[in-house]
């Protein structure tokens, strides 16, 4: 709550606004029922119409004013929380941008995109309104009890009898929802989490036909979560008319003893009236709070699963003293580096490589050889567990991430494009890019002539994750975006593995170009686009067994060859 809170806190202007409106609002709703009293114990007694006709217009006039207050309190509640919400959201958008890859490969896309959406949304309905309203509720029902007490101790007392009652049943209530709702917030993330990778794998399942099992997969979660909500809701539909029940056994009370004092002589029919007012005025307030408890829970449970990824620190920062990297030659130096994703599993051991300025140095091995683990410690995915990797003798743990990732382009086996234009996508890497810079980065790298035989050229959109696009074509954008980023040091990760071989044949020579002058890391598994590298490392469990060029491993008859026999030649498949 105090966190929450801070949110709102953040708008002192629109908080004294809304306070103003809040004090305003319950003086005049508390002075009302006085109004009403004085109507019937004096203007109608004593018969003068015109002292009634003027007590009435002025109850008239704080029945507008109570609207007015409550209109002013809810429009700037509404725009204080959704302020909030959006901060929020914003905050922890950002905060993932900041989470390192390690976070991405423990969490699902769709839990993260249920906290972004749905647990925020739950928040949402609490900020907008919800908190303030809470507030101006309880102090209500404290301005209520200070005021029946001032008019008639003895039928205060008997209005009040029946507030042990609804504590217990609130204390009740409290801690058996809050885990109900808790459920709901976890139910429905699992929910979002099978619909996202249901999704993204929609041609998997087409493939293994197996669209039956993901539906009984995806109703059993809808199920797990329509049960959590309804046994929620099973809290809220015996909790909330007991506190109806609890109110009206309050009037009956006001009733029995006020009568009978009226029979007495000792309390006028105005005061009684006044009474039963204020039991309503009293009780309204405490049905709101019950009535919104249940959404105060859900946006606690919601709140606990924003603010657990917010408090979460990266795996990979900046140090304190952290130096831009610049004027980079690309002399790239790994020394003793020990890496494991997993406890002590090391993917690397004391691992040692050296690559000079310009030189193109490739990375072949079989998979799991921690061929890609070299390439993302580079980039400071990752941090190692022992040794370090320097670039120009600086330890790239002593510069910014910013400045580190700015000198290194990256090429992917599966090429990511964003939603846009295939002009978007290759300028995403330099935003201040001229189209004359981008036409010439894909003539350079040879995708120009492909583009132009699209229907929009440039601008055709290439869809989500470039689904309009071929494989091949993605990859080319991305070797065009790659080279207009003109990056010191290009490291290719099994960049050509999705091309097909008319097209590898195309852009051979835009390659060259791409590699041109740069220090560059090939991984590859199509060993025929890197019989030109500088050096050929094999590595095999993290080590580096050979290395060579083509020629040089070719007649060790080795590893490499040994590879490079079975890709080249490979043996006839008999069935």
């Amino acid at each position: 709550m105090k966190r929450i809170l801070s949110y709102i806190l953040a708008y002192p202007r629109l908080v004294i606004i809304v306070i103003i409106m809040v004090a305003s609002s319950i003086i005049f709703s508390i002075y009302a029922p006085f109004v009403l009293q004085h109507a019937i114990d004096t203007d109608f007694v004593s018969g003068d119409l015109d002292a009634l006709l003027q007590t009435s217009l002025l109850y008239i006039i704080l029945v507008i004013l109570v609207w007015l207050t409550s209109y002013g309190q809810g429009y700037t509640t509404t725009l204080m929380g959704q302020r909030a919400v959006y901060t929020i959201r914003q905050s922890l958008f950002e905060h993932l941008q900041r989470m390192s890859q390690a976070y991405y490969d423990k969490t699902s896309s769709g839990s993260i995109i249920s906290r972004l959406t749905n647990d925020i949304d739950r928040m949402s309905e609490l900020l907008s309104g919800g908190l303030i309203n809470t507030f101006a509720q309880f102090f209500i029902v404290f301005g209520v009890a200070v005021v029946i007490f001032t008019v008639d101790f003895q039928l205060a007392i008997i209005t009040l009898l029946v507030v042990p009652i609804l504590a217990v049943a609130t204390h009740i209530f409290r801690k058996r929802a809050r885990e109900a709702y808790r459920e709901t917030r976890k139910t429905i993330s699992r929910v979002t989490a099978n619909f996202a990778e249901t999704i993204s794998g929609a041609k998997v399942t087409k493939t293994f036909t197996r669209e039956k099992e993901s539906m009984e997969k995806f109703d059993e979660l809808n199920r797990d979560d329509y049960q959590a909500n309804v046994d929620a809701a099973k809290f809220a539909s015996v909790f909330f008319p007991a506190i109806r029940f609890v109110g009206g056994l309050g009037v009956v009370l006001i009733l029995f003893f006020g009568a009978a004092r009226i029979v007495e002589g000792t309390l006028t029919v105005g005061v009684l009236l006044f009474y039963i007012q204020m039991n309503s005025l009293f009780f309204r307030p405490v049905i709101i709070l019950t009535n919104f408890y249940n959404t105060v829970q859900s946006a606690f449970a919601g709140a606990e699963r924003v603010f657990a990824i917010m408090d979460s620190e990266p795996a990979v920062l900046d140090r304190p003293d952290a130096v831009e990297l610049k004027d980079v030659r690309g002399h790239i130096r790994y020394r003793n580096v020990w890496f494991a994703y997993v406890d002590e599993n090391y993917v690397l051991e004391d691992f040692n490589l050296e690559i000079q300025p310009g030189e193109t140095v490739a990375i072949v091995g079989d998979t799991g050889a921690g061929k890609t683990t070299v390439v993302n410690l580079l980039n400071r995915f990752y941090e190692v567990q022992s040794g370090s990797i320097e670039i120009d003798g600086i330890n790239i743990r002593d510069v910014t991430l910013k400045s580190l990732r700015a000198n290194i382009g990256l090429v992917l086996q599966d090429s990511f494009l964003f939603m846009g234009t295939i002009k978007d996508n290759i300028r995403y890497g330099r935003p201040e890019a001229t189209d004359n810079e981008i036409i010439e980065a894909t003539k350079v790298i040879g995708a120009y002539d492909l583009i132009q035989r699209l229907e929009k050229g440039f601008d055709t959109e290439v869809g989500e994750r470039g689904g309009r696009l071929s494989e091949g074509e993605r990859q080319l954008v991305s070797f065009a975006r790659a080279l207009l980023a003109n990056p010191k040091i290009l490291i290719l990760d099994e960049a050509t593995s999705s091309i097909d071989i008319y097209t590898e044949h195309t852009i051979q020579r835009g390659m060259q170009k791409l590699l041109e002058g740069r220090t560059s890391i090939v991984i590859a598994h199509r060993l025929s686009t890197i019989v030109n590298a500088d050096r050929i490392l094999v590595l095999e469990n993290g080590r580096i067994v050979e290395s060579g060029t083509h020629a040089e491993l070719m007649a060790k008859r080795e590893k490499y060859y040994s590879l490079y026999e079975k890709q080249i030649r490979p043996r006839t498949m008999v069935f």
